[in-house]
């Protein structure tokens, strides 16, 4: 008998504790800027498509998104592979893990229809921390949500986190900014499903690599 796979499943309060010890050491320890929060439409499907930089990027990016909305980050299988406790913990703060070695559908099924619902689904298509402004190739697992129907894609980049922990040693106090863009227009792509699936996928990664850019140069993000 076939045991039904686990997903990430928000507990609101766990959820909200995390998030406002995130903030607080963010903002005492790092110096802590965002900018670009009102591209987050209310109450509409949101897919995040954000550089990975370190590994603790996510800390810092569900931060970012609006407190009202509880957020699913898509995130190596890797993390999960602790204690049975540890596992349940990262699901509940909306951990869904995914194999870096090849696409994990159920997975992406599983926050596409989170994304249909009205929720917001971050992901990196990176895949591991490149720790530095060049934005690595994507998997196209970011394509395939990006054309869930009804939904917003909004790039988002983070810098500085890679200046503040690496391989989960402490090196750095940041500061650390994050950015999130203009929605991303996908209306236009035609063609079978896997080049509209590949066509979103480049897209995606050309509307991060500038705002990385932007924000690897710049002393202040965008808007502050």
């Amino acid at each position: 008998m076939s045991v039904r796979a686990r997903h990430a499943e928000v507990w609101p309060p766990l959820y909200r504790v995390g998030r406002a010890l995130v903030v607080g050491w963010a903002k005492a320890l790092n110096g802590y800027e965002v900018a670009g929060r009102r591209t987050i439409t209310p109450g509409r499907g949101c897919l995040v498509v954000c550089n990975h930089l370190a590994d603790i990027d996510g800390m810092f990016v569900g931060a970012a998104l609006p407190p009202s909305r509880m957020v699913i980050h898509l995130v190596t299988a890797r993390h999960h592979e602790g204690s049975p406790l540890a596992r349940e913990l990262l699901l509940r703060l909306g951990l869904e893990p995914v194999r870096t070695d090849g696409t994990e559908m159920a997975a992406l099924r599983h926050c596409r229809r989170v994304l249909a619902a009205g929720g917001i689904v971050v992901i990196y298509p990176e895949g591991v921390p490149g720790y530095s402004a060049r934005v690595q190739p994507f998997a196209e697992g970011v394509g395939w949500l990006a054309l869930t129907p009804g939904i917003d894609v909004v790039p988002a980049a983070i810098w500085g986190s890679h200046r503040v922990m690496r391989r989960g040693l402490p090196i750095g106090r940041g500061p650390v900014r994050v950015a999130f863009g203009a929605p991303i227009d996908l209306a236009h792509l035609t063609g079978r499903r896997p080049e509209r699936v590949e066509q979103a996928t480049a897209i995606a990664r050309t509307c991060v690599q500038q705002l990385v850019t932007s924000l690897a140069v710049n002393p202040r993000v965008p808007g502050t």
